[in-house]
């Protein structure tokens, strides 16, 4: 909380991070199951000495070197850098508790970057089982990137028993309750993102050798079949969250339940294409209803991934820090700058000098300017005031200022999804002033 936060007008913070990092973990959920196909397909080119299907998977591994590995990486610094300004306590949280993780993450994705090279540039340069073998390199080292990235999420919202300071805390941590599932779910998940472009590019590809088609048709159909593998997954992902994340999937959050029955009827509707396609042996695939299915697989995995952030709140690290950057209570041991019990005493401004203007101290402020400042510290990060994402006017437009402050005094009771207030009671006066202009009630 002590560090500056920028939360851009309209969209707000949550929706840029989310813009950048939905496009950005589809793709490279894709580059996971891209470079399977490579090694697979190769692999059977060579047996069956295809040139033809070798000639398609030349121009195939150059698309995943350009779109996945390019546009993925520039993707990923726009994630870093946009949380690192939106939330700079968060991100400085993760890299402390797991800056040996995110090393071991760095190090496999530039054998990600050195293998997919290689292939690409080493074609009808060496021998085909070494140049399969650096297929195989590059499908492993992709899914051990995919399989450290999601320790780490995952641990945002199962710490299970993980301790700070405690002994083997960063295994504790990393192998969380919801690891293995989530890690399984993203594989399957990755298969089939990329068996779904494979077959929109057959579909696409008029010149293709009819043998070819059929091969890499039949293929993606099976690449996508696992995805069925999610609603067996499903049940044990659920039961490790937490219940109060648990109650916002069965109806207690009614967006994260319409976007988590909508991911599972996507995956239902993808499987379910996969297996009628293969029953009637359609190994001819047309742009619509190849398109269909690259669409469910995008929705499928974007409705989980909104699910996935939505059942962490109000926290952003479950139990330990809240959106606000706030700690909890149980974190006082290890954070004695801006703990929820310490705030509340010592008041919200006290960790966020920079809401407040140049050379002044809070008590100076009027109430208004005082509220504005404990706005930008406690609620800017999920709020806008006027306009756009969660804005203030449109969701309290007709609240009248006592029932304003009887709400701070009680927010996270009515609305679990929000986090206690963090501050003093004078503060808590000074924003009730400053929301109620807001919402042009007046004083």
């Amino acid at each position: 909380m002590e560090y500056p936060a920028f939360n851009p007008p309209i969209i707000g913070g949550s929706l840029l991070i989310a813009s950048i990092a939905i496009f950005h973990a589809f793709i490279a959920h894709f580059s996971v199951g891209a470079s399977w196909m490579l090694a697979v397909a190769e692999r059977r080119a060579n047996r069956e000495s295809d040139n033809d299907l070798l000639a398609l998977l030349k121009k195939y591994a150059l698309v995943v070197l350009l779109v996945p590995y390019i546009l993925g990486a520039m993707t990923g610094v726009g994630i870093w850098f946009a949380t690192s300004v939106v939330n700079p306590r968060a991100i400085s949280a993760m890299i402390h508790l797991f800056v040996w993780g995110w090393a071991a993450e760095w190090t496999m994705f530039i054998v990600d970057i050195v293998a997919i090279y290689l292939y690409v540039y080493t074609w009808d340069r060496i021998q085909p089982a070494a140049h399969n073998g650096i297929a195989w390199i590059l499908a492993a080292s992709s899914t051990l990137t995919l399989a450290l990235i999601n320790g780490i999420i995952s641990f945002m919202l199962t710490p299970g028993s993980w301790q700070a300071l405690a002994p083997y805390g960063f295994w504790t941590g990393f192998f969380n309750p919801s690891f293995w599932p989530s890690t399984l779910m993203r594989f399957t998940v990755s298969l089939a993102l990329a068996g779904a472009g494979v077959l929109l590019l057959m579909a696409m590809s008029k010149d293709l050798v009819r043998s070819v088609r059929e091969k890499m048709t039949r293929l993606a159909y099976r690449m996508m079949l696992p995805s069925l593998l999610c609603l067996l997954i499903m049940p044990w992902a659920f039961s490790v969250i937490p219940k109060r994340s648990q109650d916002f999937v069965k109806g207690g959050g009614i967006p994260i339940a319409m976007f988590f029955a909508l991911g599972m009827m996507c995956f239902v509707l993808l499987a379910a294409g996969s297996i009628a396609a293969m029953l009637r042996r359609e190994y001819t695939p047309t742009v619509l209803g190849s398109s269909l299915l690259v669409l469910f697989a995008f929705v499928g995995y974007g409705s989980f991934e909104f699910v996935r952030e939505g059942v962490r709140k109000p926290y952003v690290i479950e139990g330990f820090m809240y959106s606000t950057g706030v700690t909890t209570d149980a974190a006082a041991g290890v954070d004695r700058r801006a703990n929820l019990a310490m705030l509340r005493k010592q008041g919200v401004l006290s960790a966020a000098p920079w809401t407040l203007p140049s050379g002044k101290k809070a008590s100076e402020l009027d109430p208004l300017t005082q509220g504005k400042a404990v706005y930008e510290a406690a609620c800017a990060s999920c709020h806008q005031t006027y306009a756009g994402y969660n804005a203030l006017q449109p969701l309290i437009g007709g609240w009248t200022q006592p029932t304003i402050r009887r709400f701070l005094d009680t927010m996270h009771e009515q609305r679990p999804m929000m986090p206690p207030f963090p501050g003093t009671d004078d503060e808590k006066e000074a924003l009730t002033a400053f929301i109620a202009t807001v919402t042009k009630i007046g004083l």
